[in-house]
């Protein structure tokens, strides 16, 4: 894989307050990337400064090596689909999704019907968008997108109108779809489950400025922040102490960590599913810590587990286990053991 796009050193202001600071970022052709991050965090100021729709303060962006940093939309060559889909109410489907082909009456109809083919909506060229399900009308824009066959598809939000089934559905087969056209792809979601099951590459924004970018695995299960940590999926932060020999201790008691870090204060990092919670009631030995349980919450596939430090109260830790019942119940003092390898060491001052 090359690198199809690339954007150096992308800022952007609204007034007094600076949307971008400096971001660097690469996209390799035919990969799917995805932009992950709160509301305000500058995803959808990226996306329309690499579309052309917004002008940059500063930076430049690259296509295949070319700078088309002060190039007009229409000479970028991409397709976009917005949240809004943004469809024509008074054209049919056929007209909408060819609004921007050029050819003779019979190569755009023919082009028109292979779109809807490919988006599964064979049948529906003369409906209007007002008579199509939200999930039809975003297969629509989708097409419209790719009438031109772009070099590139942006995407911003496309999901977040839908409803939770409806949105799983047409994930995939934006994924599938993607695979199969192989086209370079960068679409804007806050929703981290639809970033980790789509992209191939995640940037996680954060304030403006790039977290992390990694493989899906990579930012979910090695975090370069706390920020990372706690936004991608759940998970557990602790405080804890790093002596001056290295250990690492959690409420005053040694944790078989790995690695080596600077003495002082630190925060651990472990995913609610590689804790692991012992016999109720159990004693506690030289790799558990004992903890109360406060909770138990039912979540279909799992059962989340809220524990209490016995060291110190005021520690809370989630732990998830398989959604058989395993007979935890609040009240009672279990032990919970941290698994060397699936821990992470932030120092303090990370943000």
């Amino acid at each position: 894989m090359c690198a199809f796009l690339s954007v150096h050193g992308i800022v952007k202001r609204f007034g007094a307050f600076t949307a971008l600071s400096g971001i660097d970022l690469q996209v390799d052709k035919g990969s799917f990337l995805c932009l992950l991050g709160p509301s305000g965090c500058g995803k959808t100021t990226l996306l329309r400064i690499i579309a052309g729709l917004e002008r940059q303060d500063g930076g430049t962006v690259l296509v295949e090596g070319r700078d088309i940093s002060r190039l007009p939309p229409a000479q970028r060559d991409y397709g976009i689909v917005f949240q809004s889909y943004a469809l024509f109410p008074n054209l049919d489907v056929a007209q909408n999704v060819g609004y921007g082909v050029r050819g003779r009456v019979a190569e755009r109809r023919r082009r028109v019907e292979e779109l809807l083919a490919l988006v599964g909506l064979t049948g529906t060229e003369r409906q209007f968008p007002s008579q199509l399900s939200g999930g039809q009308q975003q297969r629509v824009a989708l097409a419209r997108a790719l009438a031109t066959s772009p070099r590139m598809l942006l995407l911003d939000e496309p999901l977040s109108a839908l409803d939770a089934r409806v949105r799983v559905h047409l994930r995939r087969e934006i994924k599938q779809l993607q695979r199969r056209l192989g086209i370079t792809t960068i679409m804007v979601t806050h929703d981290q489950e639809e970033a980790l099951s789509l992209a191939d590459t995640v940037a996680v924004m954060n304030h403006g400025t790039l977290e992390q970018v990694g493989s899906p695995e990579q930012v979910y299960s090695q975090p370069d922040t706390p920020f990372v940590a706690d936004f991608v999926g759940h998970s557990n932060l602790s405080p804890v102490q790093v002596g001056t020999d290295g250990q690492v201790e959690l409420a005053g008691f040694p944790l078989p960590f790995m690695g080596t870090h600077p003495a002082g204060s630190a925060r651990l990092f472990c995913r609610p599913e590689d804790l692991q919670i012992g016999s109720p009631n159990g004693h506690d030995d030289c790799r558990s810590l004992m903890a109360q349980v406060e909770s138990t919450e039912f979540l279909g596939p799992v059962r989340r587990v809220t524990l209490r430090l016995e060291r110190a109260r005021e520690i809370l830790l989630n732990v998830d286990l398989g959604a058989k019942d395993l007979g935890i119940r609040e009240g009672q003092v279990v032990p919970v053991r941290f698994p060397a390898d699936r821990m992470r060491l932030f120092t303090e001052g990370r943000a």
